[in-house]
């Protein structure tokens, strides 16, 4: 029963081990997986940023790039078709509006190569083409295609009454000159746009203003080839990670009504594709008008994961980059499951070890233990052996020669025991006889004692009893001395004998009483003794 209920508790302890051990192994396991979560995202998020901003850089200096050859090839137009309109100017002479001809002007516009002529004035609050090589263009209003308030019919009216014309939009602006952008047709009709140069020059003295204008489809064509659209589709092709990349315009985002004036070539998408805007977007894009600042975020549609990152240019423009997340992501993601899973055998070899090393410790410490509690109980017998190396070892080592030792000395002490047992016995037996020999020996000495004394006595008595006739009384008396002193004698050696007869009976008697309690000790020790399991 007792071997049973020692068996149920090392289960106990064991399980509870085993449990313990288990719960701290699955808490480190999941400290550390948070651990490696958040780090890796931040490590994503890291990696992400870096690469959605060297996407940014790159567009950006191509941008850069393009702007500068475009404004380059521009400015060179530019002077090319001030130095027409003088010439043109020259032709025309001092010539009123109304005598200028349609047949004339196309025949100027062939002489220069240019794609045509049209000749604007002045109607109250409006320029209009009254006479050009374009017949679309006759009557054609500024103010009915580019509103009211547009800062380019404003300068055209400027420009008519030789006032300063505030550069916005154009692209070379003097005293007497003014020359917008490449731009389209604002006349075409066709669904295909028609890129013009378009330039606008007021003689001094004249009622009208000339405006000569290329076609600028090639200047426009080979700007487009070479400008971001190519760097975004060289990024594109090159960056697996890269899903979309556009140059925004925040400001049509902010006013949607830009859109109405084709004039102005406003577009949300200046570059690129944008195809996964969302409201979230638009909002974002609009705020950067008034706060131009970094923005990105993680979003997700139809499943698909973006990266978004939107960049404010010096221009006012915004770079939208979006990131496949999910593939940036994936490494580092299989990496980290890569990570856990590793973490995941390594704690479990170490539970599994860490179990075989405690049933190996606590097996040891259980040997001793049982040694121990067979010393308890008196068993010397008993050894613990403990195959490992270490001090639980050293410690099963000094118990067995501790057992060893006791033994010894116990085995020792048991014969010591039995002489002594003997020897009491054999004292016991001596004094049994001796006493009953000097009993019989004083009573013997005792009554020859007396009996001698009795006759001493009565000898002297009768000898008294003769001496009291002797007249001579010196004599009688130093005879009488004599009689007393004779019979103190005589009393003195029986009483002696007497005397020496009761010690020597008192000496055995003693003797024999402590044989008897030698022999007591000797037997309680024996029982003692025999508590003990001795090899």
């Amino acid at each position: 029963m007792a071997k049973k209920q020692k068996k149920n508790v090392s289960n106990t302890l064991l399980k509870q081990f085993t449990t313990r051990m288990l719960v701290v192994l699955l808490v480190i396991l999941g400290v550390s997986g948070i651990v490696q979560y958040y780090y890796l995202n931040s490590i994503i998020d890291s990696n992400v940023r870096v690469e959605s901003s060297k996407v940014s850089a790159s567009i950006e200096q191509g941008i850069k790039e393009t702007d500068t050859a475009s404004r380059s090839i521009e400015n060179q137009i530019d002077l090319k078709l001030k130095l027409v309109a003088q010439r043109i100017s020259d032709r025309l002479g001092n010539q009123s509006v109304n005598t200028i001809t349609n047949s004339e002007l196309a025949q100027i516009s062939k002489d220069f190569g240019i794609g045509g002529i049209t000749i604007f004035v002045q109607k109250g609050d409006d320029i209009v083409g009254v006479s050009s090589t374009t017949p679309s263009d006759i009557g054609f209003s500024f103010k009915k295609f580019l509103g009211a308030d547009n800062h380019s019919l404003q300068s055209l009216i400027d420009l008519l009454h030789g006032k300063p014309v505030i550069r916005d939009e154009e692209s070379y602006v003097d005293s007497n000159t003014t020359i917008l952008p490449i731009a389209p047709s604002g006349s075409n009709k066709s669904n295909t746009p028609i890129f013009y140069k378009y330039g606008y020059y007021h003689a001094n003295g004249s009622t009208y203003i000339i405006n000569p204008f290329i076609k600028a489809n090639e200047v426009y064509q080979f700007t487009q080839s070479v400008g971001p659209n190519s760097w975004i589709k060289t990024v594109l092709r090159t960056n697996k990670d890269a899903k979309e990349v556009a140059v925004l315009d925040p400001k049509v985002y902010a006013d949607p009504s830009l859109l109405k004036n084709k004039y102005n070539m406003l577009k949300k998408v200046e570059y690129g594709e944008f195809n996964s805007e969302t409201k979230k977007d638009s909002s974002v894009i609009a705020s950067m008008v008034k706060h131009p600042q970094k923005v990105s975020y993680i979003e997700k549609q139809n499943g698909f994961s973006y990266y978004k990152m939107f960049i404010p240019m010096k221009d006012g423009k915004v770079i939208y980059v979006a990131l496949d997340y999910n593939r940036m992501s994936a490494p580092l993601k299989n990496m980290s499951w890569i990570l856990l899973v590793f973490s995941l055998l390594s704690l479990l070899a170490l539970f599994v070890l860490a179990t075989r090393f405690f049933n190996s410790i606590y097996k040891n410490i259980q040997a001793i233990m049982t040694q121990i509690k067979q010393l308890e109980v008196g068993d010397f017998t008993a050894r613990s052996i403990v195959t490992d190396t270490g001090e639980l070892a050293d410690l099963s080592a000094s118990t067995n020669h501790m057992t060893e030792t006791l033994n010894e000395v116990l085995k020792d002490t048991t014969k010591h025991a039995e002489k002594v047992q003997s020897l009491a016995l054999a004292l016991k037996s001596d004094t049994d006889n001796s006493v009953e020999k000097v009993y019989s020996l004083s009573i013997d000495l005792t009554s020859r004692a007396r009996e001698d004394n009795f006759e001493v006595s009565n000898f002297l008595d009768m000898l008294e009893e003769k001496t009291k006739l002797i007249e001579a009384k010196s004599d009688r008396e130093e005879i009488m001395n004599r009689i007393m002193t004779i019979k103190e004698l005589s009393n003195n050696r029986t009483e002696s004998t007497t005397d020496i007869t009761l010690t020597l009976s008192d000496l055995i008697q003693s003797l024999h009483n402590q044989s008897i309690e030698l022999s007591d000790i000797s037997g309680s020790l024996f029982n003692n003794m025999y508590q003990f399991k001795l090899k």
